[in-house]
């Protein structure tokens, strides 16, 4: 029981860190205005963007952090896309060691098996109840939990319960190239564990900060994440840039290491992922989160300074 309980445990911090990669700096400020395109709602589907050098072509997907189960999108321009494609390229996936899973588990409690409630600041700790009871989401379970796990574990009931996926459109998507014959591979894979060391390592002061930022965030997804994504399945990037923020657990460690390491990495290890596709003959798919591709000195920044042709999305 109790390894079943470590392993899910693990899993849904893990979705979390490979949410926050997916979104590192994508305030609305930092998007490049040369990507923003309004598509109408009878476009055929998301906006793609065309990556070219000579015989070799990239096609890009740019996803969002958080997607509807329920949300409907033309899946067309993809599956063409996909045919006779070379291989399709995913978002950057996160692991952890066995001893680093151990160690979140041990100290993801409150000292002296102090409660939540009794810990937080009363006007802070009815934000988090007020929160639950909107989604109608227990809290039992995280009652013992430090701030930051607490805020964690809550998020990922509560983006179940409305129906928000962290796995969205892209398990579609992979499905949709295992039954085309294309071989699919992650652009970068993460060890999570020093990340897991910092966020366990942070004082009261920055915990409680970090479950602040995660209730915005909480409540931005419920009221947002929707809308974004219906501009999205009609390719309206300036109507998705009004409805997409940052990362919560990247502004819990704004300024330090592990937050520089991971916005470096991101887009970094993407850009690796499509140039050495470029350097083979054919076309190649890639799926990338929005905030990594968009941002200034973001991916397509940082390809067009290749010298690479990137074409913006068009009907």
């Amino acid at each position: 029981m109790f390894k079943r309980l470590l392993f899910a445990l693990v899993l849904l911090i893990a979705s979390i860190i490979t949410a926050s990669i997916a979104t590192v700096s994508a305030a609305q400020e930092t998007w490049s205005e040369t990507e923003v395109v309004v598509r109408g709602k009878a476009a055929v589907g998301p906006a793609l963007w065309r990556i070219s050098d000579g015989d070799s072509q990239v096609i890009i997907l740019g996803i969002l952090p958080v997607f509807p189960k329920k949300q409907k999108w033309s899946t067309q321009r993809i599956e063409n896309a996909l045919r006779g494609a070379n291989r399709l390229i995913t978002p950057p996936a996160s692991s952890i060691g066995l001893g680093d899973m151990w160690m979140m588990m041990s100290k993801k409690g409150l000292p002296d098996r102090g409660t939540l409630k009794d810990s937080l600041p009363p006007a802070l700790y009815d934000r988090y109840e007020r929160t639950a009871r909107r989604a109608g989401v227990s809290i039992k379970d995280f009652a013992r939990d430090k701030p930051i796990w607490a805020g964690a574990r809550l998020r990922r009931e509560i983006l179940q319960k409305y129906g928000l996926s962290d796995d969205e459109p892209v398990a579609t998507i992979r499905q949709l190239a295992r039954s085309a014959g294309v071989p699919v591979k992650a652009a970068g894979r993460y060890d999570i564990g020093p990340m897991f060391k910092a966020v366990n390592a942070m004082n009261e002061d920055s915990s409680e900060a970090c479950l602040v930022y995660t209730l915005d965030d909480i409540d931005f997804d419920i009221d947002r994440a929707p809308l974004a994504a219906r501009a999205w399945a009609v390719g309206d990037i300036a109507t998705v840039r009004t409805n997409y923020q940052g990362s919560a657990l990247i502004k819990c460690l704004s300024g330090s290491s592990q937050s520089a390491g991971i916005m470096d990495r991101g887009v970094g290890d993407s850009v690796t992922a499509v140039s050495a596709a470029l350097a083979k003959p054919g076309k190649t798919v890639a799926v990338l989160p929005l905030g990594l591709l968009l941002r200034k000195g973001g991916i397509l920044d940082r390809l067009r300074g290749m010298g690479y042709n990137v074409s913006a999305p068009q009907d």
